[in-house]
């Protein structure tokens, strides 16, 4: 049938035209059956806020599993742990949780069994959990909510770490009993200890984890496989901690030596592609902004077992490689160390690639190709704190919300008019000028006319910004970081012109000498190569600036 035209006769025979008989009911009925602008205002508010959220939970969790949890009626908060649930009435925080999680997990029986044992033939878990009972009693103060706060320590990042790792390896995957088995025992608590501290990282970038059945002695095979949610990309994991070289002092003396725990990694079968991890142990607290001397001799030790190193004979097979160290290990008293990280590629030449300077498209093309361990290695620099809160909450949010949001886009405030009347407006845009202590924001009036108001914002407001300057206003609002590397001047193009159309980047490159050969490209292709390019002249004038 063909399309009733407005100005036709009206088909239901009453001489009408269309338009003023069944053609104006069914546009009233059509009308009637949509939402109202507002309405579709408001569902496009909450979606922008649950995805600042999200956004949010993310930065504080990573992109694994997020953290379940609820408070009913009775006062129980209730946690989700995989399959298992877990409650309380004294869990306010989430570390409140760890402190009794990690009691429940190595067992009561066995934690009371080691207390009685003279400090020398402790369990170093016990004794880490005398300390930070210590710290509690010495450093921390409680504020008007009731909660208590103090800035975390070595000993307590290691011991509600061990307590996070062995959270999320069992609400991602599972805990082996053997991985207990070897926290247990003193002997094996190293090794099982930078295990747990890995698939907790795995977990915090996005993979799922599946643990190797260690009692099949049949055939050699790494420790786990890995596998991204979002990619489906497979890696066999193995995880290797070289043993301490230290002076009196506490700081390392020898440069640190790889080779050995490489080879043996690389010896174990692997079914897909191999993701290798090397814990160096070393006695150094580093400082943060500075490249610590131990990552030059460990470039060096890789270059070279890339030339000469063999297996039974053949050419070792080639993998990625994240070496760590982590300094809270040796900072137990302190509350100053770093936790660095050096990734490579072990005869992967595009994936963190020693060869000096390459053009930025390559760097760009590379992290795609790679980019599971590019998100693995932000787990590692972003995501290696202990959440707070059971939610998406940060830190001055639980203590107080109202104070740490004082602005939600979209939301209605009383702001003073030109007269000093006080006058209600919607806050459409909003920035914050850190220096001048205040937030600009632009407020609709129920007269459609837009005024700019300063706000003032208190410490908690500014400290809550500086975490999570994206999303301090309720909505996700790229802030702009500042430019650090090349890949950094990439994604600032890139957020602008990725969805560009092809027509309109072909029109942008049509002066460009090789513009023949681009309008042979699809438009991701046109577009990588017009932010490339256009990166490549910002990170000039950024090295002459």
């Amino acid at each position: 049938m063909s399309k009733i035209r407005r100005n036709q006769p009206c088909p239901c025979g009453s001489g009408k035209k269309y338009k003023h008989c069944c053609g104006r009911l069914a546009a009233i009925a059509a009308q009637a059956s949509r939402p109202s602008d507002e309405s579709v205002a408001q569902i496009s508010l909450q979606l922008a806020r649950h995805e600042a959220r999200e956004h949010q939970r993310q930065l504080m969790q990573g992109l694994g599993r997020p953290i379940i949890s609820l408070e009913d009626q009775r006062g129980y908060r209730v946690v989700a742990i995989g399959k298992q649930l877990r409650w309380s009435k004294a869990w306010r925080t989430f570390p409140d949780f760890l402190f009794d999680y990690i009691k429940f997990v190595l067992s009561p029986e066995w934690g009371n069994a080691e207390l009685k044992k003279p400090d020398a033939e402790r369990h170093p878990v016990l004794n880490w959990y005398r300390k930070v009972c210590e710290f509690q009693q010495a450093q921390m103060t409680r504020g008007s909510d009731g909660l208590y706060s103090a800035e975390m320590s070595g000993v307590v990042r290691a011991y509600l770490g061990l307590a996070y790792d062995l959270y999320l390896c069992a609400h991602n995957a599972e805990l082996p009993e053997l991985l207990i088995k070897r926290l247990r025992n003193a002997q094996s608590f190293e090794g099982a200890l930078y295990e747990a501290y890995v698939i907790g990282n795995l977990a915090r970038a996005g993979f799922h984890i599946e643990l190797e059945d260690e009692s099949d002695s049949t055939r050699s095979h790494c420790e786990l496989t890995a596998t991204h949610h979002d990619t489906g990309r497979k890696f066999s994991v193995e995880a290797k901690a070289v043993t301490s070289v230290s002076t009196r002092a506490g700081a390392s003396t020898m440069p640190p030596r790889i080779r050995n725990k490489l080879y043996e990694a690389l010896r174990k079968r692997a079914d897909y592609e191999r993701l290798i991890f090397i814990e160096l142990n070393r006695a150094e607290l580093g400082t943060p902004g500075n490249i610590p001397d131990w990552v030059r001799h460990v470039d060096a030790e890789l270059a070279q077992a890339e030339k000469d190193l063999t297996i039974d004979g053949e050419p070792a097979p080639s993998a990625y490689v994240f070496v760590t160290n982590l300094g809270f290990m040796h900072a137990f008293d302190s509350t100053q160390w770093t936790e660095v990280g050096l990734a490579c590629g072990y005869k992967i030449g595009d994936f963190a690639s020693r060869t000096g300077a390459q053009p930025i498209l390559q760097l760009a093309l590379a992290r795609d190709r790679h980019a599971e361990l590019y998100w693995l290695r932000k787990a590692l620099q972003k995501h290696n704190t202990i959440p707070n809160s059971f939610d998406e909450r940060l830190p001055e949010e639980q203590l107080n919300d109202e104070e740490a949001h004082c602005l939600l886009i979209g939301s209605t405030y009383l702001i003073p008019d030109q007269d000093g009347k006080q006058i209600s407006g919607v806050l459409t845009d909003a920035v914050v000028v850190e220096q001048e202590h205040k937030a600009y924001g632009t407020y609709r009036l129920q007269d459609g006319r837009h005024i700019i108001y300063a706000t003032p914002l208190s410490e908690i407001e500014l400290t809550t910004y500086k975490r999570s300057p994206d999303t301090f206003f309720g909505v996700i609002k790229e802030v702009a970081k500042g430019i650090k590397e090349p890949l950094d001047a990439y994604d600032f193009f890139w957020q602008t012109y990725s969805r560009t159309s092809r027509d309109k980047l072909l029109e942008f490159m049509s002066t460009w000498p090789d513009y023949p050969a681009l309008t042979k490209l699809d438009q991701k292709e046109l577009a990588q190569n017009y932010c490339a390019r256009m990166a490549e002249l910002m990170w000039a004038g950024h090295g002459r600036g």
